[in-house]
């Protein structure tokens, strides 16, 4: 009856692999998840960062218009009395104070305040609104400053110039609350009020003015290349800053589908809802056309009612680019380990599955009649003690058929008697290759159960161990080598992407630096020529002592070396300074001749992934530095004129 069957040899196969992929598979989605998530946390705290430094410079912004203000008013035109004041004098200091303050109006009150002159010589005739309460406070001798909504009448009448600019068009925005009306008419203002006096300290009115913020560029432009740098610094994280009058977007660096200013958009709904609490926004947000990591502070004028938001964020995009190149990554070392295992698998299995076949075709000939060679199995496993028992009882049968046949030729009158004996013995025979194929079957069971156990325990360092044994039991082969070296790669790249995720558990003790870099400048000698090298090693401070652990430390030093060494292919000069500061600690310092490093990967030689090395994977430079970091020192690198890179690492 035909049945499918699988060999033997397909099982070990499956055995071996199947727990590998699985492994690797739970590592790439476990280290790829943990990953990305905390560089995503760390880029929104640096975004709640850098709204505390944003606010900073708003303040700042309040704090020029409340000097320009109070400057202004100390102008000798303005603290003669009213009769004694000239017309002119009086617009010109206006004038001059507006432009030097980047004021959008400024007004002269009488004591009762009543507007006395206006800049630019506007209307005399209106009377201020509700924001008297700044001029009011202002003639009880406080000078007062902060951030004030102005409506378009009211604004106006201080500087009719500003209709123009006060006027900003609502535009219909995702995720937001959408408004009824088409502009927005009012003005957000950094406002200060002043009293003015006499020669004699007598209060004789109040001077305001305030800079319009509506459609002004200036200050979120200045917060922008404060925070996110100019230039190709600012394409690397490119980030936004807005200000918002309510929910509208009346001054602001985000950009449209356009390549336009996105003014008159409106923030989102949920942000909105948090900023009208008077609460912080701090996390992701939908902005204009696409999310952005967000933070949001609520605004609020002299009386404390919320007015509008400050907006400081950077976009999710790159984050995203950023996890799809991390998996990647994974899927990769995924791949590479599958398709090694494949081979190792696949001739483990040959292998494995060589005798079995032999022990078969022997079976089958012997129960066929027919003359069976000998097998031969190296080693001295199972296999090797099944093949010698079928040997011997291959041996014991032909012995037996000739005894048989000898008995037959010469005791002819005992033929009846040895055919009972040849029943006895074909009974033997029956029993035996029972016992054969029950042995078979126990053998290929126990082996298979042994493999499991042990190969789903490690999978890579059975790879890594068989490997070994192929290169010990058979003539080395160049197979066999590429799969042990290929093997270790792997395992060095696994432990090093654990090790930059998870960390390693520090095994404290007393190290020697001077002694420790002495050790490993001569385990490198044995590894590379350093004929072409001028090595230069000073130890200024032999004895002093540092606590950590010895071979994460011989690691750093390891790799640091190493990396000196390949920046000079040609040979050049290596130097190795070990001393002591003035605080206590240890400066070991690692300098090359080589090329030097560019500003451009000086800012990103810590981070992981990012290699100027053909065939290098980003990490090694990654773990010194956390390395270090969870012995509570430090590593810097700095270019050396003439000289190439030198890396200082300082341990307590």
């Amino acid at each position: 009856m035909n049945r499918f069957r699988t060999s033997i040899r397909v099982k070990l196969t499956a055995t071996i692999l199947l727990p590998l992929i699985a492994t690797v598979a739970l590592c790439w989605a476990v280290g790829a998840s943990l990953m990305t998530n905390r560089l995503v946390n760390i880029a929104q705290q640096a975004v709640a960062a850098d709204l505390n430094a944003a606010q900073g410079i708003l303040r700042a912004e309040v704090i020029h218009v409340a000097e320009s203000v109070k400057l202004a008013s100390q102008a000798p035109a303005l603290i003669a009395r009213p009769p004694e004041r000239l017309y002119s004098a009086v617009l010109e200091t206006l004038q001059s104070s507006a432009r030097s303050g980047r004021l959008s109006f400024l007004t002269v009150t009488d004591r009762y305040g009543n507007p006395l002159y206006r800049l630019g010589g506007a209307d005399l005739s209106g009377r201020l609104g509700a924001e008297n309460t700044l001029v009011s406070a202002a003639l009880a001798g406080e000078a007062v400053s902060g951030i004030e909504v102005l409506s378009a009448n009211a604004a106006l009448q201080e500087n009719p110039q500003l209709r123009s600019q006060l006027t900003v068009a609502v535009q219909a925005t995702p995720h937001a609350q959408q408004h009824t009306v088409a502009y927005e008419n009012r003005g957000m203002f950094l406002i200060a009020a002043v009293p003015l006096r006499d020669q004699q300290g007598e209060i004789i009115g109040a001077l305001w003015g305030g800079q319009l913020l509506n459609q002004e560029g200036r200050i979120v432009e200045q917060i922008v290349q404060v925070l996110f740098g100019d230039g190709e610094e600012r394409q690397l994280r490119r980030g936004n800053a807005t200000l918002f009058l309510d929910d509208v977007r009346i001054s602001t660096t985000v950009q449209n589908e356009r390549g336009e200013r996105a003014l008159g958009s409106l923030m989102a709904d949920e942000v909105r809802q948090v900023i009208s609490r008077g609460e912080r926004w701090l996390g992701r947000a939908f902005v204009v056309n696409a999310w952005h990591l967000s933070a949001y502070e609520p605004l609020r004028n002299n009386n404390g009612a919320v007015i509008g938001a400050l907006y400081v964020g950077i976009p999710e995009a790159p984050f995203e680019l950023l996890r799809t190149r991390i998996n990647l990554t994974f899927a990769a070392i995924l791949t590479g380990v599958a398709l090694i295992g494949a081979l190792v698998a696949a001739w483990l299995g040959a292998s494995l599955a060589r005798p079995i076949k032999a022990l078969e075709e022997g079976v089958r000939r012997v129960a066929n009649g027919e003359s069976a060679p000998d097998i031969t199995v190296q080693g001295h496993d199972e296999i090797a003690a099944l093949g010698e028992e079928f040997n011997t009882m291959k041996q014991r049968l032909v012995n037996r058929e000739e005894e048989i046949h000898g008995l037959n030729r010469t005791l002819e009158a005992k033929v009846e008697a040895r055919t009972a004996e040849l029943a006895e013995k074909t009974a033997e025979l029956l029993n035996t290759q029972r016992e054969l194929s029950r042995a078979e079957r126990l053998a290929s069971i126990g082996l298979l159960a042994s493999g499991v156990a042990h190969e789903i325990n490690n999978p890579l360092a059975i790879i890594r161990g068989n490997a070994e044994l192929m290169l010990m039991n058979e003539e080395k082969s160049e197979e066999a080598e590429t799969v042990l070296r290929q093997s270790g790669r792997i395992e060095r790249i696994v432990a090093n992407l654990l090790t930059f995720a998870r960390g390693g558990q520090l095994h404290l003790g007393s190290v020697r630096p001077a002694q420790l870099l002495d050790d490993i400048l001569a385990g490198i000698r044995h590894q590379i020529p350093l004929d072409r090298y001028t090595v230069t090693c000073q130890h200024l401070a032999p004895d002093a002592m540092v606590i950590g652990d010895e071979d994460q430390l011989r690691q750093v030093f390891t790799n640091l070396l190493l990396n000196a060494l390949q920046v000079m292919p040609e040979g050049g000069d290596l130097s190795i300074v070990s001393a002591s500061t003035d605080q206590g600690a240890c400066r070991i310092t690692i300098s090359d001749s080589g090329p030097g490093i560019s500003p451009e990967a000086m800012e990103k030689l810590f981070t992981p992934f990012f290699t100027t090395r053909r065939g290098g994977t980003g990490l090694g430079l990654a773990i010194s530095y956390a390395i270090v970091r969870d012995h509570g020192g430090s590593i810097s690198v700095e270019n050396v004129t003439g000289r190439g890179a030198a890396f200082s690492v300082v341990l307590p």
